[in-house]
């Protein structure tokens, strides 16, 4: 038994998988998006991108820190409908509690939450700054009031998880009876993480966390609104250069609330779903966290095409007016010679 519960736990198939294979490298394989994206906000001119270069480059810090933690640190993989994860990464190596990476990845995802939450609300304040009216002053102060509890409910989440590093103390008669009931031996893995999702532990981070994620939800969708709204009203007010630049800055929020939903927000949901359903997931989850990985990747294109777009029309822009100059200076030579 202890030989073929080796051999499980070594999960050989599923490592020599091409999805295992590209989740692991996904660090290596976006760096060069990163980079990039780092340097064409760094030389940036715009004043769109001075504003909050400090907000955007600390946000791209910490999505390369999630994608380092969840692909190499831990490298989770799913075993449904067994409620938990297999820890893979290089924690695996090491004899240490394997809730812990459920708390490690539960604070970074926080703070990726709140790294979007800071720039739509730096948005909501600009513009409110700008604006010779009166009209939104209490909705922008309502507003305000929610991104704090925002914060509040992020220190919620982050001290409720802390509890779940304990649950180790019960694993062993837990994992026993998950094995009479599951009958797969790979429960009795060591860096196999599996609990009672009846137990308060999990539960109760699990719905501060529904209720975290719906309300920076409502607070992000309300304070975009209320932005445009703003916009519209201050667009016979406000300088047309100003108008477009809050127009793209609020484009930019969008399209990061988005990919933030689809790529973080929906596969965590189905993932943590699996302590309470039994959900459908194949090939170990791996679709999910390669979603997961990749919603720092997506979100780097907003910095990189406009970038890429500007550098290709100054190079247009200089070979045309090149061209003239060449254009000129024949002209002016065909004069001197007649």
């Amino acid at each position: 038994m202890n030989n073929d519960l080796a051999v499980i736990c070594s999960i050989q198939n599923v490592k020599s998988s091409w999805l295992y294979i590209t989740f692991q490298i996904s660090p290596i394989t976006s760096f060069p998006v990163y980079l990039t994206a780092i340097l064409l906000i760094l030389k940036s001119k715009s004043k769109l991108v001075l504003a909050v270069k400090k907000l955007f480059l600390r946000q791209i810090v910490i999505n390369y820190i999630f994608l380092i933690l969840i692909s190499v640190i831990v490298c989770p993989i799913l075993e449904p409908p067994v409620p938990g994860y297999y820890m893979t990464g290089l924690l695996a190596t090491f004899e240490m509690n394997v809730a812990l990476p459920l708390v490690l990845m539960t604070h970074v995802v926080l703070l990726v939450a709140i790294s979007i939450m800071q720039l739509l609300k730096h948005q909501l304040i600009t513009i409110s700054d700008i604006r010779f009216t009166q009209k939104f002053e209490k909705p922008v102060k309502i507003l305000i009031k929610f991104y704090k509890l925002c914060t509040i409910l992020m220190l919620i989440v982050a001290i409720s998880i802390l509890p779940a590093l304990t649950i180790q103390l019960d694993f062993y008669n837990f994992r026993q009876s998950a094995y009479e009931y599951f009958k797969n031996p790979m429960v009795l893995c060591d860096d196999m993480f599996i609990a009672d999702h009846r137990h308060w532990k999990i539960y109760v981070p699990y719905f501060c966390s529904l209720i975290f994620g719906a309300w920076c939800s409502i607070t992000g969708v309300t304070s975009v609104f209320t932005c445009l709204l703003m916009i519209y009203e201050s667009r016979n007010i406000v300088s047309k250069e100003t108008l477009n630049m809050q127009r793209n800055f609020t484009g930019i929020l969008i399209y990061q609330a988005l990919v933030y939903i689809i790529f973080i927000i929906v596969p965590v949901a189905v993932i943590s779903t699996l302590f309470y359903a039994d959900i459908h997931i194949t090939d170990y989850g791996l679709p999910y966290l390669l979603m997961i990985c990749s919603q720092g990747t997506i979100n780097n294109m907003i910095h990189i095409v406009p970038g890429i777009r500007k550098i290709l029309c100054k190079k247009g822009q200089q070979s045309a007016t090149g061209q003239k100059d060449i254009a000129l200076r024949s002209v002016s030579a065909s004069v001197l010679v007649t």
